[in-house]
């Protein structure tokens, strides 16, 4: 009995890993998808993920009979920048690149964040952040136009959002509440800005570019690959190991890239695959160490 069911969780954490990796895949390959193709324009995707990630989880919280809560000021607002900053990158960079930019930005801000307090690099993450940086130095190398330079400033801009927002909410207690809190106030500032811009817009006898393809595919991203995802994530890191977890959100973007050519008919070229393997390798290096770092520490203590 007892081995049965260590099998049937090891199962649950196996699908539960697929689903949340392939899930945060889907959100890039989406999101270029409908932006890239030109279905809707950057701020009313922003609106409609937003506010239809919000819906999903306060359905979600009324079944569990509980109500939203606000854990950091903050929070609702690196949440907005990152999504909005996220969807006028890849406006203008492919999937496979915007991925390696966001999950760079996202690793070194924390990285950063911890050197901030007090944390000091291991010879193995110095080695990694080295690594990182070449391959980073590689890929902006092949990267000439103005407009990808500042697709790249959002992405970057997006990754560090996503970064702090993820710092904010590490000692939330109860992370569905919070995640719906911060949806919800998020969704509500992009309607108001959505509706200054389409104000603008009349002035200037323009409409918003908003197709019915383009509404789907940001409804489907806000419930399902950002809202669901997110709490689906937050329940996995409970049952995984540090070094689990930070391998796991290295093969993001390795799905990505590979998904990118079929999927999008992106072209990806031999300097992508040289810069995304060294900057996926340092990024590696700087998380498994500090992983096993943590791993080691609590268990001595």
């Amino acid at each position: 009995m007892f081995k049965e069911n260590h099998d049937m969780s090891r199962v649950r954490i196996i699908l539960l890993t697929l689903i949340v990796l392939f899930g945060m895949a889907g959100n890039s390959l989406l999101a270029r998808a409908a932006l890239g193709g030109h279905l809707i324009g950057p701020l009313p995707f922003t609106t409609i993920r937003l506010t239809s990630g919000a819906v999903f989880l306060i359905v979600l919280m009324a079944v569990n009979r509980t109500r939203p809560k606000l854990h950091h000021m903050l929070m609702p607002f690196m949440l907005f920048f990152y999504a909005l900053a996220f969807a006028y990158g890849y406006e203008q960079l492919g999937a496979a690149t915007g991925t390696l930019f966001l999950f760079f930005a996202i690793q070194a801000t924390m990285l950063a964040w911890e050197i901030r307090g007090g944390h000091r690099l291991s010879k193995l993450q110095w080695t990694g952040s080295g690594i990182t940086l070449v391959g980073l130095w590689v890929l902006v190398g092949g990267i000439s136009h103005v407009p990808k330079l500042l697709g790249i400033g959002l992405m970057l801009g997006a990754g560090a959002a996503w970064a702090g927002y993820s710092i904010l909410g590490k000692s939330s207690v109860d992370e569905l509440a919070t995640t719906t809190a911060n949806f919800t106030y998020s969704g509500l500032a992009a309607i108001i800005l959505l509706a200054i811009y389409a104000v603008i817009e009349h002035w200037h006898h323009e409409a918003i570019h908003i197709s019915i393809e383009g509404a789907y595919y940001s409804m489907l991203i806000g419930a399902i690959t950002s809202a669901l995802i997110y709490v689906l994530w937050y329940i996995l890191i409970k049952e995984l190991t540090g070094v689990t977890s930070a391998v796991i959100q290295m093969l993001v973007p390795v799905i990505v890239v590979i998904s990118a050519v079929p999927l999008l008919g992106e072209q990806i070229t031999i300097r992508l695959i040289l810069a995304g393997a060294t900057m996926l390798s340092g990024i590696l290096l700087v998380t498994l160490s500090k992983s096993i770092r943590k791993s080691v520490s609590d268990t001595c203590s």
